[in-house]
């Protein structure tokens, strides 16, 4: 029975290939090495997201790195990558990574210009496609690392209203975040401290000065609230509209494109 590989196998493979062990002269700044393959700390870099660098994530990563030269080493002495199967492999898996990239590419440049009442048509059509699936919270938020601050800037909203206070503070660097109108669903709202008083303001109402982690001060207004099943007006929902409504049209820039690359090429199929 013929085995295929998943698309993860295949990005592991190619970059196991290309990016694996090769003779290189001697370095003096590496993190690992197995014989003559060096991982650098560049190389470590590129492996490790920044927010998941810690001591244990980044020695499990060395440790994944060192296996696999070992085993890139042995399957080299064994000639593994002679093998006509092995390059049959890699072959398939350079036109799906390229075929991959290429897409990517084309999505992130492509531009779709549109008219803004289209968006707002795109959601009078499928307005049951934004329902909400949890209850949700329309919201704005603030964080600052100094307490007063944050009291002077629940004062000011009080006194005044959200966006006031924001004009206000917009050059206090205190504030280590500000979002508004935000739509969120409960579970994405954290720490659990914040969903909980959250969960309980009234529409317009305004927290107190919530201390959510040791030197971060949040305070946050509910705009409104949303239950399960109920479908957010437009004005709120907007940013999410207009992102499926640009996505859809990419779908249709992209079918349109292929059906191009069918005419414009030498296509034969046989039985």
């Amino acid at each position: 029975m013929t085995k295929h590989l998943n698309p993860i196998s295949i990005i592991l493979l190619t970059a196991f290939i290309f990016g694996g062990c090769s003779k290189e002269s001697p370095k003096k700044n590496f993190i690992a090495r197995v014989n003559d393959s060096y991982l650098t700390r560049d190389d470590l870099a590129r492996l490790i997201t920044s927010d998941s660098l810690n001591n244990f994530y980044r020695s499990e990563v060395i440790r994944n790195w060192i296996n696999q030269e070992l085993l890139y080493q042995a399957a080299i002495k064994k000639g593994i990558i002679k093998d006509d199967e092995f390059n049959r492999l890699i072959e398939d898996a350079k036109r799906k990574l390229a075929s991959s990239m290429f897409l990517q590419k084309y999505y992130e440049d492509e531009k779709v210009e549109y008219d803004p009442s289209e968006v707002e048509n795109y959601y009078n059509q499928h307005k049951d496609d934004f329902k909400r699936f949890y209850n949700s919270y329309f919201i704005n938020t603030i964080i600052f690392n100094k307490e007063d601050e944050a009291i002077k800037f629940r004062a000011t909203v009080l006194e005044s209203n959200w966006d006031k206070a924001l004009n206000v503070f917009k050059s206090d660097s205190s504030i280590i975040q500000s979002k508004q109108n935000e739509l969120l669903y409960d579970y994405q709202i954290h720490p659990v401290t914040l969903f909980r008083v959250v969960s309980d303001l009234d529409p317009g109402e305004v927290s107190i000065v919530l201390n959510i982690n040791s030197g971060q001060f949040a305070v946050v207004q509910e705009i409104d609230k949303y239950n399960q099943g109920t479908i957010p007006p437009y004005n709120v929902i907007k940013p999410v509209v207009e992102s499926r409504f640009i996505a859809q049209k990419k779908d249709e820039m992209l079918s349109n494109y292929m059906k191009e690359l069918y005419s414009n090429n030498e296509i034969e199929v046989r039985n």
